[in-house]
């Protein structure tokens, strides 16, 4: 039985439709993209061909002549490309127009239904926040990093004090708002670099890279404390909630993502031992 097969295409015009050609299809076994073209030297999806090791050119008879045999398709909406591509390869060659068009609608919409569907599987829908799943996977790369480069980061969770009697109280509308304010102040509270996730329920975890001094994660564990204990006004509501913090420090406390975790999660107990409100960590 002969092998299936591997159909040669040609992408011109790298607008989104053409971005999205080129990330569906790239670990397709059948379809092979042999190059883009778009006269734009910046346009975006010449760069995530470079990136595939894609063939990329800005001249069309040059990409058609280099791309030669292949199935061309004109994402441009120009007409008169289309027939001067089919004069070049042939006639059933090239896909343009109207069946261009539909395709770019259909990839472009498949694009962004895709990016949701990994927004969605990554942060948790009601902060925003990355989930447990990204967290792990942003811990594992800030170890690989770290490792790499000799740095030393810190892992803080957090477990809000308070809140679940807020939330008995006054309901889970006030409770979410809580949450989610929470959320932000946590964040305005750490650089862009760092990464902020919400485990569960009310525990929040924090990623510090790169903590060059002890002063480093005390500042930003204090900033957080004074942030959660300002008062938070929800529904016509005013309530009041504090946090308790636990840190564990790579390598020091741990080399491996699971190990890390553990040791913050004991320390976060052990501030709540000491009376809330403050950080700890596991030996202090």
């Amino acid at each position: 039985m002969a092998a299936p097969r591997v159909q040669r295409i040609l992408v011109i015009g790298a607008g989104r439709g053409g971005t999205a050609m080129l990330e569906l299809f790239s670990d397709d076994p059948l379809i092979k993209v042999v190059g883009i073209v778009d006269v734009d030297p910046q346009a975006p999806a010449l760069a995530i061909a470079k990136s595939l090791k894609i063939r990329s050119f800005t001249d069309l008879a040059n990409a058609v002549e280099e791309c030669s045999p292949c199935l061309a398709f004109n994402l441009t909406g120009d007409d008169s490309i289309t027939d001067h591509v089919e004069s070049r390869l042939g006639s059933g060659n090239i896909i343009g127009g109207f069946q261009a068009r539909f395709i770019w609608t259909l990839l472009t919409r498949l694009k962004r239904t895709n990016e949701r569907v990994t927004e969605l599987a990554h942060h948790d829908s009601l902060t925003g926040l990355p989930n447990r799943i990204l967290f792990y996977d942003r811990l594992n790369q800030a170890i690989s990093r770290a490792s790499r480069e000799k740095e030393t980061f810190a892992v803080l969770y957090l477990d809000l004090d308070g809140f679940k009697g807020i939330n008995d109280a006054f309901g889970h509308g006030v409770g979410d708002a809580l949450l989610c304010e929470a959320a932000r102040r946590i964040r305005a509270c750490v650089r862009a670099s760092d990464t902020v996730a919400r485990m569960g329920g009310d525990e929040f975890t924090v990623i510090l890279c790169n903590v060059k001094t002890a002063a480093n994660k005390d500042r930003v564990a204090k900033k957080i404390i004074e942030a959660i204990s300002s008062p938070f006004p929800l529904n016509g509501k005013e309530c009041s909630v504090s946090v308790s913090i636990g840190i564990a420090l790579y390598p020091d406390h741990g080399q491996t993502a699971e190990q890390l975790v553990k040791i913050a999660d004991a320390a976060m107990y052990l501030a709540k031992n000491d009376g809330r409100n403050c950080y700890r960590f596991v030996g202090d």
